[in-house]
């Protein structure tokens, strides 16, 4: 997937509708706390490849990635125990319930890590052409 695809996937995610929608095998049914509506909630999306990862989910916004999910697991909570300095989870809210205020702090938040992140794959990819001539020079 090229970087222009993944950001525009990655802002459909700001819904939480969108996000269900990645749960195609969750492993946790409506009746377990840690279902696909409360992850989807909690800013989750999954990120899952194959039958090992089943239960890998990714926030849509700071980018914190768990897996090990148990069917009572809180979302929430464990958002709020390995990301506490997420933006989303901060405000504690669902996505009906932020103020426009509130929403406005969450997309800057989210300009503020897509701008970070490109920064650092166009500093490693500067980098790495840097070594590639000082490689060609040495040969001279």
């Amino acid at each position: 997937m090229k970087t222009n695809e993944m950001r525009v996937e990655s802002r459909s995610l700001f819904s939480v509708d969108e996000r269900v929608k990645t749960f195609k095998n969750w492993p946790f049914n409506d009746k377990n706390r840690c279902n696909v509506r409360n992850m989807a909630e909690a800013g989750f999306y999954s990120v899952a490849t194959g039958d090992d990862d089943a239960d890998a989910a990714k926030c849509f916004l700071c980018g914190k990635e768990l897996d090990g999910w148990e069917p009572e697991d809180d979302p929430w909570s464990e958002h709020k125990s390995h990301a506490s300095k997420c933006a989303f989870v901060q405000l504690g809210k669902n996505e009906d319930e932020l103020l426009l205020s509130e929403l406005l702090s969450v997309v800057k938040q989210y300009m503020i890590n897509e701008l970070n992140q490109l920064n650092e794959t166009i500093k490693s990819e500067l980098d790495n052409k840097a070594k590639s001539v000082r490689r060609t020079c040495l040969k001279l």
